[in-house]
């Protein structure tokens, strides 16, 4: 090595350096970016179960009789033990309604007016109560983490036919601030 090219070698690995720095910076922040979003999706997923969860919840309380409401009555509670995540659950009781056999829904003066134990024939011909009152409940789980993450909500409603089983009418699930 001559002396006019001593810390040439220097030179050379500090312009890479400034090259190679920006490029590494830029790598950094788009993988924090990625961790943040998988961690924020991970929470929104473990978020949706536990309104699932809570849903379920209801679900089983209401099959049970374990709560017991009048129309236009409602109940909250909440449910803990979902991963560290607590939901709030609110019950409420709709005001019952009647299914026709042509599968149409009376309500209020309409639904008071028939006679519960009229009979009627089927598609095939079976002879079936044209009416049957309906218990309807609505139940809504909310589940929040964190104020940077949007809460969920899942609202959904369950029927009970005359003297039967409850069953599920519907569910949405929405995510946001509410």
């Amino acid at each position: 090595m001559r002396r006019s090219e001593a810390g040439s070698a220097l030179l050379v690995v500090l312009v890479a350096l400034l090259l190679l720095l920006p490029l590494s910076l830029i790598l950094a922040r788009m993988v924090g970016m990625w961790q943040r979003q998988s961690a924020e999706f991970r929470d929104l997923m473990a978020m949706e179960y536990a309104a699932e969860a809570g849903f379920a919840d209801a679900t089983t309380r209401l099959a049970a009789r374990q709560i017991d409401l009048s129309p236009d009555e409602s109940r909250s509670f909440a449910v803990y033990d979902l991963g560290g995540l607590s939901a709030s659950v609110r019950v409420s009781r709709q005001p019952d309604v009647v299914l026709a056999l042509d599968g149409s829904v009376l309500e209020g003066i309409d639904a008071k007016k028939v006679d519960l134990s009229s009979v009627g024939l089927d598609a095939d011909l079976r002879r079936v109560r044209r009416f049957r009152r309906l218990e309807v409940y609505l139940v809504e789980v909310r589940v929040s983490a964190r104020p940077s993450l949007a809460d969920v909500r899942l609202r959904g409603v369950l029927v009970r036919p005359q003297g039967g089983q409850l069953l599920q009418g519907g569910v949405n699930l929405d995510r946001g601030f509410f």
